[in-house]
């Protein structure tokens, strides 16, 4: 299946995004902060890219921006994870190039559907 990066602050959100992730076949890297998941977005150039929305060192938004604008990792697709909903702010999502969002507190089937929507486009 895909490899997955995971890049949130809070060690908890990472270990039920990376269990329910594992358990629909997924491998998965993770991160603690914006800053590291870029670094390992170049290093491991994950399938797909899932970052916290409000984290220290370089929150999502500004990791997404990073990693869209670097022809190396620019095609990865990024799902903002955040608890709010995000459709009544679409021009957040595409300012930064995310793919979509999902929201907090994970939903196991729906994280799965979301990360196969935008794996496949």
């Amino acid at each position: 299946m895909a490899k997955i990066l995971i890049a949130d602050d809070s060690s908890m959100m990472r270990k039920i995004a990376k269990m329910s992730l594992e358990k629909g076949g997924h491998t998965v890297i993770e991160a603690q902060d914006g800053l590291e998941a870029v670094n390992l977005a170049k290093q491991e150039m994950p399938d797909i890219v899932l970052l916290d929305a409000e984290m220290p060192e370089m929150d999502g938004w500004e990791a997404c921006k990073t990693i869209k604008a670097d022809p190396q990792t620019a095609k990865i697709p990024v799902l903002m994870c955040t608890g709010h909903d995000l459709s009544e702010e679409p021009e957040q999502l595409q300012e930064s190039g995310a793919n979509g969002y999902v929201m907090k507190p994970y939903n196991a089937p729906l994280l799965l559907q979301k990360v196969g929507e935008a794996l496949n486009g």
